[in-house]
C-alpha cells in the first residue's frame, strides 16, 4: 500500500511539473536519453495524460510509428509499368551508385570497348591496304634493268648469244671453276632445285641452266666442261674474252674482282656476287636468288612463275 501511494504521488508530481517550461526541458532531456527526443516538440501535458507521460519516459518499448498515408496509385502510364520512369528507376536502383558496376562505370566500359573494336577494325583495313600497295610497288620495282645482249662460247666451243636462250626460262649463275666452296655449294643447290622441277611434267625441261665464268683467263671451254660434270647435266657453261665477260657481268649487274697482279701459274681467288638470275622466255628479268634461298624455295618459286606463264596461254620451247 505504501508503494502504491508513492507511485500515485509521483504521477501527481509529474502532472503538475510538466506544465512549466523548465519541467518540459527536463522531460525532453530524459526522453532524449531513451532515443525519443524527436517525438516531443511541445509540452507533453498538452498531448497526453500523466500516466501516458510516465509510460513514455520509462518504457523500453519503441513508440508506434505514425501511419503513413497510402500513396495514390498513378493512373498514368509509366509510374508502375516497367517501361515508364518508375521502371527505369527500379532497374537503376539495382546497381551501385559508384564504382565499375555503376551505370556510369558500365557505360564507360561499353563506350571504351566500342572504341577499341572500331580502332582495330579500321587499323586492320589500313594494314591490308598498305600491304596491297606495297605488293604493287614491289612488283613494279622488281622489273629491274637486268640482262642484255651477249656473245660467248659454251663448253663445246659453240657460240651462244642472248637470243639462244629465248623461248625457255633461264637460271644464270656467275662463278669460276677454281672456287673452293661457294660455287660448288650454289651449283649443287641449283641442281637439286632442277631435280624437284623435273618431277612435274609442266616444269620439266622448262628451265635452261647457265654457268658463266668470271675468270676467263683460266676457265677455257674444256676446263668448264670438266668442271660442270660434277653437277647437273643440264648446265651450259659459257666463257669468252675478258672484255666479253666484263660486258655480260655489267649487263647483269654482277660484281667480280681478281687480284691486280698475278704471276703465271699462281693460284688466286675471284671475288664475285653470289646470285642466280632467273629470266623469262622473252629474256626479261624475273627474280634473283641468293645464298639465303634453299633448293626447295627456289623450286617452289620457279614452279609458280612457270605455271603463271603457261596459264596465260604462252608456250615454252622444248
Amino acid at each position: 500500500m505504501r508503494a502504491i501511494g508513492t507511485l500515485s504521488r509521483t504521477f501527481a508530481f509529474l502532472g503538475r511539473s510538466l506544465n512549466s517550461p523548465s519541467a518540459f526541458r527536463i522531460a525532453r532531456a530524459s526522453l532524449s536519453k531513451h532515443g525519443m527526443r524527436s517525438a516531443i516538440s511541445a509540452p507533453l501535458s498538452q498531448r497526453c495524460s500523466s500516466a501516458q507521460l510516465f509510460h513514455r519516459a520509462y518504457s523500453t518499448e519503441q513508440p508506434p510509428k505514425e501511419a503513413q498515408p497510402a500513396k495514390e496509385e498513378s493512373s498514368s502510364s509509366g509510374s508502375s509499368r516497367p517501361g515508364g520512369d518508375g521502371g527505369i528507376k527500379d532497374v537503376l536502383s539495382l546497381f551501385p551508385s559508384s564504382g565499375p558496376l555503376s551505370p556510369i562505370g558500365i557505360g564507360f566500359f561499353l563506350l571504351s570497348s566500342a572504341g577499341i573494336v572500331y580502332f582495330f577494325t579500321v587499323k586492320k583495313e589500313q594494314i591490308r591496304v598498305e600491304r596491297e600497295n606495297n605488293k604493287n610497288k614491289s612488283e613494279v620495282v622488281g622489273k629491274a634493268d637486268v640482262g642484255g645482249p651477249f656473245e660467248l662460247t659454251d663448253q663445246d666451243g659453240n657460240t651462244v648469244t642472248n637470243k639462244s636462250l629465248l623461248g625457255k626460262f633461264a637460271l644464270i649463275y656467275f662463278g669460276f671453276c677454281h672456287c673452293p666452296d661457294i660455287c660448288p655449294e650454289e651449283l649443287d643447290k641449283i641442281g637439286e632445285a632442277m631435280d624437284i622441277l623435273e618431277r612435274n611434267p609442266k616444269t620439266k625441261g622448262a628451265v635452261q641452266l647457265v654457268f658463266v665464268t668470271c675468270d676467263p683467263q683460266r676457265d677455257s671451254p674444256a676446263e668448264i666442261k670438266k668442271y660442270l660434270q660434277q653437277f647437273h647435266p643440264g648446265f651450259i657453261g659459257l666463257t669468252g674474252t675478258v672484255a666479253q665477260i666484263a660486258a655480260m657481268c655489267k649487263a647483269y649487274r654482277v660484281y667480280f674482282s681478281k687480284p691486280p697482279r698475278v704471276d703465271e701459274g699462281q693460284d688466286y681467288l675471284v671475288d664475285h656476287a653470289i646470285y642466280s638470275f632467273f629470266m623469262d622466255p622473252d629474256g626479261e628479268f624475273i627474280d634473283v636468288y641468293g645464298k639465303d634461298k634453299t633448293a626447295t624455295t627456289m623450286a617452289i618459286d620457279i614452279e609458280k612463275r612457270v605455271n603463271q606463264f603457261l596459264d596465260a596461254g604462252r608456250k615454252i620451247k622444248q
